[in-house]
């Protein structure tokens, strides 16, 4: 049955409006921009997500003579973060990552002599410290930059405000660079003195130098601690880690110690009696170590997976005494 005369016309016509699309698409396409490129956003991605025009960048500004752009600078939020750093994301989200900003750079006229910036915005010192602290090289070695910042073979680390910022290097020869772009970022970026008590009242002696960091959530396996401050010790051969928790009251403290408790003795942890006075204060056999826990004030504290039964209570008393000095 041949077509009618509507039908082929409505044919034709759908023919030309095809025709005509994909004329507008070769046009689009012949104007098309490399230097320009945006990645779209999902609905809940954060605006950090977007891709700057390529070769326009703010880290630039931190480059000492003689270096220059090798890639695009990237910027990565919430959304998108495990792109660029796959594995690690998790550690900076639970710890209040915000975004990121990377680029590499060259020397001129030397390619196999670059590196690579990141900065990452983690919304206060705090949150960058817990990222910073958890993080630090076994080959540290401590830098006067900032309060807290050490270098490795190939590498610069260090805190500024709310700010972390990774430094890292193809070569080892880069170390005046890395430093270079470390000083100008600091100069640059002027940020108002923000303590972290917590850092300054473990007790000194016996501590491992530089070992405290700060454990943003699910702090030993408990869903209920968080913000947690830890810092290692040796006695001998014997290693132990003493931890505190600012909570945001006593009451909080005290309910947060009790179901501490009561989660290593569901846990298959037994109470053991303890021979030093300290208030409020639980100790509890698991396994083959110990874990004390007490409160003093507002603060959550104690010693976690003891090999030693006098060693955690020697600990314990020393960072009890130290709270106390602390809080007058």
């Amino acid at each position: 049955m041949k077509p009618g005369r509507v039908e082929t016309g409505v044919g034709f016509l759908i023919l030309l409006i095809l025709l005509g699309i994909a004329g507008g698409v070769v046009i689009k396409q012949s104007r098309y921009d490399e230097s320009i490129f945006t990645v779209a956003l999902s609905k809940d991605a954060s605006s950090a997500e977007t891709l700057v025009p390529a070769g326009a960048s703010d880290l630039q500004e931190y480059l000492p003579e003689g270096m220059v752009i090798l890639t695009p600078v990237e910027t990565f939020g919430p959304g998108n973060l495990s792109e660029k750093i796959d594995g690690k994301a998790e550690l900076y989200l639970s710890a209040g990552f915000l975004s990121l900003r990377s680029q590499r750079f060259v020397e001129t006229g030397k390619p196999g002599r670059w590196l690579e910036v990141f900065v990452y915005d983690m919304g206060s010192m705090r949150n960058a410290f817990s990222v910073y602290s958890t993080q630090r090289r076994a080959d540290a070695e401590d830098l006067a930059l900032t309060q807290f910042a050490y270098g490795s073979a190939n590498a610069l680390f260090f805190l500024l405000g709310q700010y972390y910022v990774e430094i890292i290097a193809a070569s080892e020869q880069m170390a005046e660079a890395m430093l270079a772009i470390g000083q100008n970022f600091i100069r640059e970026n002027p940020t108002s003195a923000e303590a972290i008590n917590e850092v300054a009242i473990f007790p000194k002696a016996s501590m491992i130098p530089e070992s405290v960091s700060l454990l943003a959530e699910n702090v030993f396996g408990f869903s209920d601690l968080n913000n947690t401050f830890v810092a290692h010790y040796r006695f001998g051969e014997t290693e132990l880690t003493a931890f505190l928790s600012h909570r945001q009251s006593a009451q909080e403290a005290q309910d947060i110690a009790s179901a501490y408790h009561q989660f290593l003795v569901e846990n298959g942890g037994a109470d053991v009696p303890m021979d030093v006075a300290i208030p409020d204060a639980r100790l509890v056999k698991l396994f083959d170590a110990f874990e004390l826990v007490f409160v003093q004030g507002s603060f959550l504290a104690g010693v976690h997976e003891a090999d030693s039964k006098d060693l955690a209570e020697q600990l314990a008393l020393h960072l009890k005494n130290a709270l106390a000095e602390a809080a007058k």
